[in-house]
C-alpha cells in the first residue's frame, strides 16, 4: 500500500517570530501513515432536524471556497509576512493537512441547518476508533440566515489503543447564524490526532467553539475564525491535561475584519509528569475593524518539574479604533493552599487531582450531553489514578 509524505507542518504563526523555541510552526512524523485510511465507526445523533448529504471532496471544498472567495488574502499582515495567504478558505493547521485531508477523504459529509432553524437537542457525532485504526473525516457545516445549532464531535477509542485520526471541520455562518462547535478527544494514549476546525462569518454571526483535549499521545488541533461581517463574533473555551510525555499543540487565529466584531479565547489547563504543551494564540485586526475588541486568556496549572509549556499570545493590529489584550497565570499549588489541604486529610495527589477535576470539570459542564460529561469526568479520575 502506498505511503504519503512522511511528514507535514503544521499550526503556523500567521506572522512568524523569533524562532529560538521553535514555536513558528509544529512538524508532524506521519511515519507509514497509509494513503488510503480505515474506517472509524461514526454514531449520527439528532440529524432528523438538519439536512445531512455526502458530497465528493474536491467539489465540496470548491463549494465552499466560494464563500470566502472574495476575501484577499493579504501577502503582509501588520508590515509582517503572511502564512494564509496560500489558502482560500484558511484553516487553522494550514495548508499541508487540508491537501492531505483532500487526497486522503473521498467524500464529505455536509451538514446543513436551514434558514431560521433551531433544533433544540444538539446533533452529535460520535466517532469510535478502534486500536490499530487510522481515519480521516470532513465535515462542512453550513448555517444559513438566523439558524441556531449546537454540534458535538467526540473521538474516543480505549485508553490502550494506537492509531491516527484526522478531522477536519468548515463552517460558513450566514448572516444571523449562531453555531456552538464542541469538540471532544477521548482517544487512546497512542494515537496520533489532527484536528482542524475554520469558519468564515458573515454579519451578525456568533461561533463558539468549546474543545475537551483528554486523549492522544500526540494531538495538534487549530482553529481559524474569519470574522467577515459586521458584528460577528468568535469564542473558545478549552480544558486540556497533558500527562505522561504527551504533546499538545494548539493554534487559534482569529482575523477581524468586520466593525465591532469581537473575539474572546480561553484556555484552562493543567501539565503533568513530562508532558508538553504549545499554544499559539492570534488575534489579528485587520484595517477596517473598527470598534473590535479582542481578548486572549490562559490558565495553566503545572504539576511536575518536567513539564514543558510555551505560550505564543499574538495580537496585530492595522486599526486604530481597537481594543486587544491578553494574559496568562501559570504556576504550581501553592504552599499555603497545600498546608490548608493537609490539615484537612488530603494529600498531595488527591489536591492534584482535585484542582485539576474543579477547572476542567466547569468546561465539560456547558456540554449538553450527560453521557459525554461522564466520560470526561472518569477520563480525568483514570489519568490520576494510573499514577497513583
Amino acid at each position: 500500500m502506498a505511503n504519503t509524505q512522511n511528514g507535514i507542518t503544521v499550526n503556523h504563526l500567521p506572522s512568524l517570530t523569533w524562532n529560538r523555541l521553535r514555536v513558528n510552526s509544529a512538524y508532524v512524523d506521519l511515519g507509514n501513515l497509509p494513503e488510503t485510511q480505515g474506517e472509524a465507526a461514526c454514531i449520527q445523533v439528532n440529524t432528523e432536524d438538519i439536512v445531512v448529504k455526502k458530497e465528493p471532496t474536491s467539489s465540496a471544498a470548491a463549494w465552499a471556497d466560494t464563500f470566502s472567495g472574495g476575501i484577499r488574502r493579504e501577502a503582509y499582515i501588520a508590515g509582517k509576512r503572511a502564512i494564509y495567504q496560500e489558502q482560500v478558505f484558511a484553516t487553522g493547521l494550514g495548508r499541508e493537512f487540508t491537501d492531505l485531508i483532500d487526497r486522503t477523504v473521498p467524500y464529505t459529509d455536509i451538514y446543513t441547518v436551514e434558514a431560521g432553524q433551531k433544533p433544540e437537542k444538539p446533533v452529535v457525532l460520535r466517532w469510535e476508533f478502534a486500536d490499530g485504526t487510522h481515519a480521516a473525516a470532513q465535515q462542512i457545516i453550513h448555517a444559513r440566515e438566523g439558524a441556531e445549532a449546537v454540534f458535538l464531535i467526540i473521538q474516543e477509542s480505549d485508553r490502550q489503543a494506537a492509531g491516527h485520526a484526522m478531522f477536519e471541520t468548515k463552517l460558513i455562518l450566514e448572516k444571523g447564524a449562531k453555531v456552538n462547535l464542541i469538540k471532544v478527544n477521548l482517544l487512546g494514549d497512542g494515537f496520533v490526532l489532527l484536528d482542524d476546525t475554520a469558519a468564515v462569518q458573515c454579519e451578525d454571526t456568533g461561533f463558539t467553539l468549546t474543545q475537551m483535549l483528554l486523549g492522544g499521545g500526540r494531538t495538534y488541533t487549530g482553529c481559524y475564525a474569519d470574522l467577515c461581517g459586521d458584528r460577528s463574533s468568535f469564542a473558545t473555551n478549552t480544558g486540556y491535561l497533558g500527562y505522561g510525555e504527551r504533546l499538545l499543540d494548539i493554534n487559534y487565529v482569529a482575523v477581524q475584519r468586520g466593525r465591532k466584531t469581537e473575539s474572546r479565547m480561553y484556555l484552562n489547563g493543567a501539565l503533568k509528569d513530562e508532558s508538553q504543551k504549545v499554544f499559539r494564540g492570534t488575534i489579528d485586526l485587520r484595517k477596517g475593524s473598527k470598534g473590535s475588541t479582542g481578548d486572549e486568556q490562559e490558565d495553566v496549572l503545572l504539576l511536575d518539574p518536567k513539564v514543558v509549556n510555551k505560550q505564543v499570545p499574538v495580537i496585530l493590529t492595522e486599526e486604530e479604533d481597537v481594543n486587544g489584550r491578553h494574559g496568562a497565570t501559570i504556576g504550581n499549588l501553592a504552599d499555603d493552599m497545600m498546608f490548608y489541604l493537609g490539615t484537612r486529610g488530603i494529600g498531595k495527589y488527591e489536591a492534584e487531582m482535585l484542582m485539576t477535576r474543579g477547572r476542567l470539570m466547569s468546561i465539560a459542564q456547558t456540554i449538553p450531553d450527560e453521557e459525554t460529561i461522564g466520560k470526561i469526568y472518569f477520563r480525568i479520575k483514570g489519568i490520576f489514578e494510573k499514577d497513583e
